[in-house]
């Protein structure tokens, strides 16, 4: 039972962390630099990821879903699926294969953005309302780079997390 409460907890902290920064991110402050939108929601998965493994990293990305289908932002239902499948995905690739790092976390942020980009693109974009593929590119291009340019936002809090539960286990 004694060592089951800081796992609850830890479980709580992320989950804040995530609501925090979707708080800030949905806010009626704009949030654009040089016309690209800032998004540093996929970098939470991510990021949890590679420093819990696949169950939380699991966990997390289908809340991180959650909240995108709280926002109304796509298309219902799907978000969480990819979300959960990407933090799953990335918690086996990070425990197999990665190190415990920014730059690993900066791996995995751009590769699930930019598969998420694609999905899009392929599914709506594409077939609704016929946008050239070079248009969609640009944009999801500029909206990587930006993430990682202010990823180490969400690295560092989640490392910081990581850490301090690691050493009461």
């Amino acid at each position: 039972m004694q060592k089951e409460q800081p796992i609850i907890v830890k479980y709580i902290a992320y989950l804040l962390f995530l609501i925090v920064l979707y708080a800030i991110e949905t806010a009626n402050i704009p949030m654009e630099i040089m016309g690209f939108r800032i998004d540093l929601l996929p970098c939470v998965p991510a990021a949890v990821a590679l420093m819990e493994g696949p169950v939380l990293g699991g966990f997390i990305g289908f809340m991180t879903g959650m909240l995108y289908d709280i926002g109304f932002i796509g298309v219902e239902g799907l978000f969480p699926i990819y979300y959960m499948l990407f933090g799953i995905l990335a918690g086996a690739i990070s425990m197999k294969f990665l190190r415990r790092m920014f730059p690993s976390m900066l791996l995995l942020s751009t590769c699930g953005m930019l598969v998420l980009g694609l999905v899009r693109y392929g599914l709506s974009l594409m077939l609704i309302s016929k946008v050239p593929f070079p248009l969609v590119f640009q944009a999801m291009c500029g909206e990587i780079l930006l993430t990682i340019v202010l990823s180490p936002i969400v690295y560092f809090p989640v490392r910081n997390i990581s850490r301090r539960f690691e050493k009461i286990i």
